[in-house]
């Protein structure tokens, strides 16, 4: 009897955000809200919301409806889902005023708690302190400084690594973004294979992003559901959000107290973390400040570790299933390079083709398919649709660079839809580098740093490496089946081989 009536509270509540929410979202408009699925009472659309694989429901749902944006609504919630390019450009950027915060998504903000990372904080002051903190140390100007260290990591940890043991091509790469990105962020020395930090930074960020992420936990959708107690079924939301906290709060302080630490002893490197200490040492507001530069500090740490380490291995992928691009990027780079060096970043200039092929490999597969969602904060007019104050706006990155009246069979691997006239670039088609980071005023500030490391891992793994299928016991390839993630917020290569056996290829 107990859990009937509690039942029965909690769809009470629905009920009434529910009414009170449509209510207070129309009362100022007669217009028709954008397409949609038809609703069910209370719960609106919450039980067609996917929770994996959303980016390419939404893509596959705009396209049976003949629209390019989409409304949704649970238990109250609106969500619009964009699907186009333009639109996207036209809300998100153009009116960047209304479409800049961030929505709190439950299992993120409520449950877990984490609520200062400035990727998800919503638009304003504290927002906008923490990205001039990312600023001031990771301005364009400062380039340089970052690609001495990525070079570094590549040559001395990423290359030999691959050469002595292929067949753990996957961890290589995890290990040296992560250490290269720990390095620049708080100035640890990091080992160059199995970095217990690097290690534990994949889990927590991994957990950190499909807490964020729209789907996989239904309260992200149904946010009622927070409410109820922890021994009811289907609360184990609960248990998963109390094991990610303590991996943030360890994230967050031990890689800092780590490098304050080096910092006492006169050992440190230069970094992030340390450039801010010597810099608000002085202040009276130094806790207060510092404490901002921890928060910022795991948000260079967390998302830059995440996103490279999905789209370095997304290239490696595509190179794998597509032999020739391979060997046409390999003879280009060759041509430039000679027999006798390695790829420097002033070579990278000369080598349009190889920029086609990260261009496909950026769109064959977005390293964030369903992009950060913003939030509205008023209510808007667009092509003669309402759009709610407090909607949920997700940018469909996949869906733009899947669309196929742009990118024809968009799911095959074609790096010359970007080349036109031979070695020139083809600017009349959309660049999925304007795509990737994101729009508007919560564009992603680290692109430049991230497009510098992903340019110079490709180069150099193909200037000394072939990416080939690893023979079964007859000595034949071994079919690669592609999967990636089906519940993050971002991408990732999941599994690449049809069975057991080595999981990657070799070199």
């Amino acid at each position: 009897m107990p859990v009937v009536s509690l039942i029965l509270d909690v769809l009470i509540v629905c009920l009434c955000t529910s009414i009170y929410r449509t209510f207070r979202n129309r009362r100022k408009s007669l217009l028709p809200l954008p397409p949609g699925l038809p609703k069910w009472p209370i719960l609106g659309n919450a039980l067609s919301m996917p929770l994996t694989y959303a980016h390419v429901y939404y893509k596959r749902l705009g396209d049976k409806l003949g629209t390019k944006f989409i409304y949704l609504e649970a238990v109250g919630q609106p969500f619009l889902i964009i699907n186009d390019y333009r639109v996207a450009q036209d809300l998100l950027e153009k009116r960047s005023a209304l479409y800049s915060s961030r929505p709190q998504f439950q299992m993120t903000t409520e449950v877990i708690g984490v609520k200062r990372l400035f990727i998800i904080m919503p638009y304003g002051d504290g927002w906008r302190n923490h990205r001039r903190v990312f600023r001031q140390y990771f301005d364009s100007k400062y380039l340089p400084r970052d690609q001495e260290k990525q070079l570094d990591f590549i040559r001395k940890s990423l290359l030999p690594n691959l050469f002595i043991a292929p067949e753990g091509a996957r961890e290589h790469v995890t290990n040296y973004v992560g250490s290269s990105i720990l390095s620049t962020t708080y100035g640890l020395p990091a080992k160059t294979r199995r970095d217990p930090l690097v290690g534990f930074a994949e889990k927590t960020f991994n957990d950190l992003a499909a807490a964020s992420a729209p789907g996989k936990y239904l309260v992200n959708i149904i946010p009622q559901l927070k409410y109820l107690p922890d021994w009811f079924p289907g609360t184990g939301f609960k248990r998963e959000a109390r094991k990610i906290v303590r991996e943030v709060d360890k994230m967050r302080e031990e890689p800092y107290q780590a490098t304050i630490d080096a910092m006492d002893e006169g050992v440190y490197q230069e970094c992030f973390i340390s450039a801010n200490v010597e810099r608000l040492r002085s202040a009276p507001d130094f806790e207060d400040q510092i404490a901002d530069v921890k928060e910022v500090g795991m948000v260079i740490f967390g998302a830059g570790f995440e996103t490279t380490t999905g789209v370095i291995m997304t290239f490696i992928l595509a190179m794998l299933l597509n032999p020739d691009v391979q060997r046409q990027a390999q003879s280009e780079i060759d041509s430039v390079l000679g027999p006798e060096r390695l790829p420097t970043f002033s070579d990278l200039s000369d080598l349009p083709y190889f920029s086609a092929v990260l261009k496909d490999a950026l769109r064959w597969n977005p390293a964030v398919p369903s992009g950060v969602p913003h939030l509205t904060t008023d209510e808007d007019v667009y092509d003669g649709y309402y759009i709610p104050k407090n909607c949920i706006v997700m940018s469909n990155i996949y869906a733009m660079l899947h669309d196929e009246k742009i990118f024809p069979d968009p799911e095959k691997f074609d790096p010359g839809r970007f080349i036109n006239n031979g070695d020139m670039a083809n600017d009349d088609i959309l660049n999925p580098i304007d795509v990737v980071f994101g729009f508007g005023r919560r564009v992603c500030p680290g692109s430049l740093q991230a497009m510098s490391m992903l340019e110079i891992t490709a180069a150099s793994i193909l200037c000394l490496f072939d990416i080939l299928p690893t023979l079964d016991a007859q000595g034949k390839p071994i079919n690669v089946v592609p999967e990636f993630t089906p519940a993050s917020i971002t991408s990732q290569v999941q599994y690449l081989l049809s069975y057991a056996g080595a999981d990657w290829p070799f070199f």
